[in-house]
């Protein structure tokens, strides 16, 4: 049943063993908390993830909220940093790929044959703070400023240094997709991950059974209910848009229709909320019309790393690259749903956005 803004964030400041906790970013994780998500309801199993838990209103990966703690306590930032944070499936490789040809183009020019994206996957380049991967031994940052972090989690679940609102809090760059292109999305996705034995280490069989792949109409079901993936969607992107609304300057929405109507405006205003506009010299020289090239879909998916490479997070899960590039279109959900299952959705999503100020927009096309 969808919920409406003050219900949801009611059900959030009502959490089994937490502390009172704002909405707005900065939740106080009790110190048993362990012993919290072992207590939590638990959701479906999706291939990505054996274990959801309801936490807070989100179905969120039991080893992400196991994480959180941790990530919190040694989560440091500086107002320079930006956090590419999105709803899985809504564009998320794309996004990171633009922020780290953007970010670091002085060092990598988008021509450069040895550019980082030709030989590594984006998500590679831009680690998730979800399971603590940016701290995995192996993963080499590059050091250079701005830091490029990314994160699946919602708004209220960020470290409360990533929201702060004195200025301290680092930038936030957000993308919004229609719901029924990412529910598509992510059923596709999910038949291509291999889970891994629990542990990590040289001893994890990877290539252990997974859940069968749900039937389309399955999964339709649950994301309606908000239990699909890290559901409800229509509130993890609410959450952001009204982070954005309230701090224009360090949080920043996109639309991921929009982004395909006009990807080189797009890339000026992430430019330009990341600090590092183009100068009237890099537009004349082809800067942003290189990085788009680099960055878009066709180029990303021709690389061998992304044909036969794999995304690892160890003990956990492996991606082969190639599940990061399928279509990238706006409008596929035609191909999945009949009109009465898009109207269904559509209106789960108008009622439980009701009275919030934000919609999905016009997405239709």
């Amino acid at each position: 049943m969808a919920t409406h803004p003050k219900e949801h964030q009611e059900r959030m400041a009502a959490g089994k063993g937490d502390e009172s906790t704002p909405t707005h970013g900065g939740v106080v994780l009790p110190a048993n908390f362990a012993e919290v998500v072992a207590s939590l309801p638990q959701g479906p199993q999706c291939s990505m993830f054996p274990s959801l838990r309801q936490y807070r209103g989100f179905w969120l990966p039991e080893i992400s909220l196991l994480s959180l703690p941790e990530v919190h306590a040694r989560f440091s930032l500086s107002p320079t940093d930006v956090l590419v944070a999105s709803f899985p499936k809504c564009g998320t490789t794309w996004l990171k790929s633009l922020c780290f040809a953007t970010a670091r183009r002085s060092s990598h020019p988008p021509l450069d044959g040895g550019h980082p994206l030709l030989r590594r996957n984006a998500h590679d380049c831009v680690r998730n703070i979800d399971t603590l991967r940016f701290l995995q031994g192996g993963d080499e940052d590059d050091g250079e400023a701005p830091r490029l972090l990314g994160t699946h989690l919602p708004y209220s679940l960020l470290p409360a240094r990533a929201t702060a609102g004195d200025g301290s809090g680092c930038r936030i760059v957000y993308v919004i997709r229609d719901p029924k292109d990412t529910l598509v999305s992510l059923w596709h996705f999910n038949s291509g991950v291999v889970m891994t034995t629990a542990g990590g280490g040289d001893d994890a069989k990877q290539g252990a059974p997974r859940p069968e792949k749900a039937k389309f109409e399955e999964a339709f079901e649950l994301f309606c209910q908000g239990r699909y993936g890290l559901g409800p969607q229509w509130e993890h992107a609410r959450e952001y848009w009204e982070a954005s609304r309230r701090r224009p300057g360090s949080v920043l929405c996109l639309r991921y229709e929009e982004m395909l109507r006009d990807p080189a405006g797009n890339l000026r205003r992430i430019a330009a909320f990341m600090g590092c506009p183009f100068s009237e010299a890099e537009e004349e020289a082809g800067v942003v019309r290189a990085i788009l090239e680099l960055c878009g879909m066709e180029k990303q998916r021709s690389l061998a790393v992304n044909r036969s490479g794999a995304y690892v997070v160890r003990g956990l899960l492996t991606i082969g690259n190639q599940h990061f590039f399928r279509k990238g279109v706006a409008g596929d959900w035609r191909n999945h749903m009949t009109p009465d299952m898009a109207a269904r959705l559509d209106g789960v999503v108008e009622e439980a956005l009701e009275g919030s100020g934000f919609s999905f927009g016009d997405t239709s096309s």
